[in-house]
């Protein structure tokens, strides 16, 4: 019995090394095709996995495993065609699974670098829907989304619902790929509806992902779940009392409302609180200053970043 175990995690290795062979082949050619730009983002992205990893005290082969991985979900979103990066997708969600299995838990920063290395391109794929009455169903799936997983994290073992997390994101890529390809069905026209006028199709769910992913690779679980309250359910909660409720624009920005921030913080402290107690008052100021704030940084991912370094900081 032991023997056939043994078998089958040394075949299960092989194949990872095969698949992690033919995502480096792949993405080293695609990244010789693109612009200077691009190539220094993925640079940076490769270094500081290195460095992460290295900082970790991790093994060698899953710096080079996790590296590897950084090139590929590169080459998501830097394909010619959208066929192209949606085959791609289906070969990282294999790439993930088979890492999941071996034993190694990294891959969601190998995953983070790489995204935040080619996020940028997807403002070149823009969306022309002029109804914005589809907030109100964006933020029900985005809270629905958010529950869903944070209902993952708190029953699952940690490995797989990080996994899980992944191959949800690579998918949502896939579908993405698939609206791009095929824009003229009745699914890509339904789905399109639900992108804000003048956005690129999926960037806010992207950064979503990716502040979700920087929790996740940083903190223990009951701190992901704190995190992923703010920006999966304090975010939503705003957004829609805002718009029913308007009220006093926020002085530094006029495009939030007081009303809006107050929910943010309630949502946010009230969730928290089950998770680590009185500390949930001090995410939820912070989470719904950070939010508030007139700044460039997308606020799935600001939020995710200011809440993962204070929780760090207090050690919770």
């Amino acid at each position: 019995m032991l023997g056939i175990v043994d078998f089958s995690y040394g075949s299960l290795l092989y194949a990872t090394f095969a698949v992690a062979a033919a995502l480096s082949l792949v993405a080293v050619y695609r990244i010789l095709r693109m612009d200077r730009r691009s190539q220094l983002l993925i640079t940076l992205a490769v270094m500081a996995g290195f460095v992460l990893f290295i900082a970790q005290h991790v093994h060698v082969v899953t710096i080079l495993l996790l590296e590897v991985g950084i090139l590929g979900f590169n080459g998501l979103l830097s394909g010619k065609s959208a066929r192209s990066r949606a085959a791609y997708v289906l070969v990282d969600a294999l790439y993930i699974v088979m890492i999941h299995y071996i034993g190694f838990m990294y891959i969601a920063q190998a995953m983070l670098l790489g995204l935040l290395s080619v996020i940028t391109k997807l403002k070149e794929y823009r969306n022309s829907i002029e109804d914005r009455r589809v907030e109100i169903s964006r933020d029900f799936f985005h809270m629905g989304a958010g529950i869903f997983l944070m209902l993952m994290f708190y029953f699952e073992i940690e490995p797989i619902a990080v996994t899980f997390q992944m191959l949800l994101i690579l998918g949502g890529i896939l579908v993405i790929c698939v609206i791009e390809a095929f824009s003229s069905n009745r699914f890509s026209r339904i789905i399109t509806r639900f992108e804000r006028n003048g956005s690129a199709l999926g960037y806010g769910a992207l950064w979503l992902a990716i502040g979700s992913l920087m929790a996740v690779s940083f903190l223990n679980t009951m701190n992901v779940l704190v995190v992923f309250s703010a920006i999966f359910i304090g975010d939503p909660v705003a957004t829609m009392v805002g718009i029913h409720f308007g009220g006093k624009k926020i002085p530094w920005n006029r495009r939030k409302s007081v009303y809006g921030s107050m929910a943010y913080f309630a949502a946010t402290s009230a969730i928290s609180f089950a998770f680590i107690g009185y500390y949930a008052l001090a995410i939820g100021l912070v989470g719904a200053l950070v939010e508030s704030l007139r700044i460039r940084i997308d606020d799935n991912l600001s939020v995710s970043a200011a809440l993962t370094a204070l929780l760090l900081i207090i050690r919770i």
